[in-house]
């Protein structure tokens, strides 16, 4: 187990998730991971002269707007010869180059990713745990589910979303929003595929935005889920997908449109044993490559591979497992 070196928090600025638990007054929903889930993963010390890792307390974006206290957190491990380990869990996928440093990510390019820059997962309830993982039968069609941001609340977002996606944006750094809607087109097409969606307007995952009450929208979210054997999961704002994890979580096939998105320990998991991949230039053509998977696969195949996402998750992609791993040491540059 790897000693940190937690620096002083700014008083009254939200620490890194898995430093604190979460304020009841966080806007996130249905992100919380139970505070004792995460165990006892890392050996904390007082001195940083004994630390093998020196850790930023607050999330990069937060340390970016306070110059001066992240210049002190650099020093810190300048003065001591530590890496300093930044959380970057946000949608911003941009290069993070500081010299020094272990970035941990959930947005990036991997054809830009650096060498100090770590994949993870995202943070997400157990929701398998909650609701139950156990395989489905296969079904006599391919079954397809989708619940989540796929329309607009406005002209304005309409326009907003033209410009961005067919004039200013161009390639995989299209937003989520684009290749959702381009993918259940696709699925809707196909007369092979039994599709269960519903469109919302809004992103319900924060209090802000949801447009129904949260219950109402996590009983919905997690039968879509449960109900059928492959959800499409494309990236979000970000880069990565809460909806791809959720979806291992319960045991289920997630469709990931592939828009140069690192996975976590993609070198260590065989992802394509467990999930269908669809490269970003071949979103219109989803439907059929599903329905082709399906076709593809016999009844044990299927059962595997739901077993076999419901493991992944359990043992490398829930956030306290991977951080368990990140600080025993178990990830190369770490």
């Amino acid at each position: 187990m790897r000693s940190v070196y937690i620096i002083e928090p700014i008083p009254g600025v939200r620490l890194i998730p898995f430093l604190a638990p979460q304020a009841e007054t966080d806007n996130r929903l249905f992100q919380e991971v139970p505070w004792e889930d995460y165990g006892k993963f890392m050996n904390r010390v007082k001195d940083p002269v004994v630390a093998d890792i020196i850790i930023a307390p607050h999330e990069y974006a937060v340390l970016k707007k306070k110059p001066e206290y992240f210049e002190a957190c650099q020093e810190i491990a300048r003065t001591h010869k530590k890496p300093l380990l930044i959380s970057a869990y946000q949608d911003d996928p941009s290069p993070i180059t500081i010299q020094g440093t272990i970035i941990l990510r959930a947005s990036a390019y991997k054809s830009m990713l650096g060498p100090h820059e770590v994949v993870m997962p995202a943070y997400i309830e157990d929701v398998g745990q909650l609701y139950g993982s156990e395989p489905m039968a296969r079904p006599e069609r391919a079954s397809v589910g989708f619940v989540g941001k796929a329309g607009f609340s406005t002209m304005r977002d309409v326009a907003r979303y033209l410009i961005r996606n067919y004039i200013l944006r161009h390639g995989p750094d299209r937003e989520g929003l684009y290749f959702r809607r381009h993918a259940l087109a696709s699925l809707a097409r196909e007369s092979a595929i039994t599709l269960d969606v519903t469109a919302r307007r809004r992103f319900s995952a924060h209090r802000k935005t949801i447009e129904v009450a949260p219950e109402d929208a996590r009983r919905r979210y997690i039968e879509s889920l449960k109900n059928s054997l492959f959800t499409l999961a494309p990236r979000g704002d970000g880069n990565f997908s809460l909806r791809f994890f959720e979806t291992l979580a319960v045991g289920r096939i997630p469709v990931l449109i592939d828009t140069d998105a690192p996975l976590p320990l993609e070198d260590l998991i065989p992802y394509d044993e467990f999930i269908v991949r669809i490269p970003w230039q071949q979103v219109d053509q989803t439907g059929s490559l599903v329905a082709s998977f399906f076709a593809s696969k016999s009844d044990t195949e299927i059962e595997d591979m739901q077993r076999k996402a419901r493991q992944m998750f359990e043992t490398y992609l829930y956030m306290p497992a991977f951080l368990k791993r990140v600080f025993n040491g178990d990830l190369p540059g770490i």
